[in-house]
């Protein structure tokens, strides 16, 4: 299979319109793109970019950043096949979008700054999905953790896999700093978008889970890395892990079309 794999591919834009701005969806903290095959049409070329070592597992080199260097790798071939559908700019290079629910937000944060400045990819905006700001998290056993979540049944092989993916993303994103635009590439910094699940995670107890920590923040902690980052933020229904559920399909469907088409807009002005 290849990776990135394409999800929607032209006959979703053929509505005589310019050509979209392709989109790169990458994967979030369980490693795979299903959530994003079950999205509406999104009326522009959406890849998905799953972990390279789902099957295998083990630990990618350099942690957050080693997978965005190598991720910023793959997408960057993918962009540069004579069939890839974005458009040319006089210079040879081509716009895409990033964008990932959970740790896809994370990892398309670092895969942007990686990109910046690269002759043949320009990365003109980033669209984060339910990605909470990981820096100064409380620790200690007073929130419910991540994988508290999930009734952890070995037996199921595709969840097995899956959380031991996430048990790697968990360990990766604790020691990873966001990175920062400095000097001369602020400028180059793209535009960023935010969608919000409204809702909070059931418990059983009275401990929130450690993904609420920042629920009635309207930017999820991103205040603490930069007060203006977010060109926008969008709420829709559901919890941080039911959002790409099948009620819940068409509202998260509509919003990522939404924050897609401002970020186009506003990187190609």
């Amino acid at each position: 299979m290849e990776n990135p794999e394409l999800i929607q591919d032209l006959e979703w834009h053929r509505d005589g319109t310019k050509p979209r701005v392709p989109l790169f969806l990458i994967h979030d903290g369980g490693g795979t793109t299903f959530s994003y095959h079950c999205l509406d049409p999104l009326r522009r070329p959406t890849y998905g970019l799953f972990n390279p070592r789902y099957h295998s597992g083990g630990s990618f080199e350099g942690g957050v950043r080693g997978m965005g260097r190598l991720y910023a790798v793959m997408i960057k071939q993918t962009c540069l096949q004579a069939d890839f559908p974005g458009k040319r700019n006089p210079d040879g290079s081509v716009d895409i979008l990033l964008g990932g629910w959970s740790m896809g937000g994370l990892l398309s944060l670092e895969i942007a700054k990686v990109l910046t400045g690269d002759r043949d990819v320009r990365v003109i905006g980033v669209l984060m999905i339910e990605s909470m700001c990981p820096a100064h998290l409380p620790t200690g056993g007073g929130y419910l953790d991540t994988l508290d979540h999930f009734d952890l049944d070995r037996t199921d092989r595709n969840l097995a896999l899956s959380i031991r993916a996430m048990q790697e993303a968990l360990r990766v994103i604790r020691d990873w700093d966001p990175p920062v635009w400095a000097g001369s590439q602020a400028a180059q910094r793209p535009r960023f978008s935010l969608l919000r699940a409204v809702d909070p995670l059931p418990t059983r107890t009275k401990r929130r889970h450690i993904l609420d920590i920042y629920r009635q923040d309207r930017t999820l902690g991103w205040d603490k890395y930069d007060p203006g980052l977010f060109t926008e933020t969008v709420d829709v229904k559901g919890n941080h892990f039911e959002m790409f559920s099948f009620q819940h399909i068409p509202g998260v469907s509509k919003a990522i079309k939404r924050c897609c088409d401002t970020l186009e807009k506003l990187g190609q002005s």
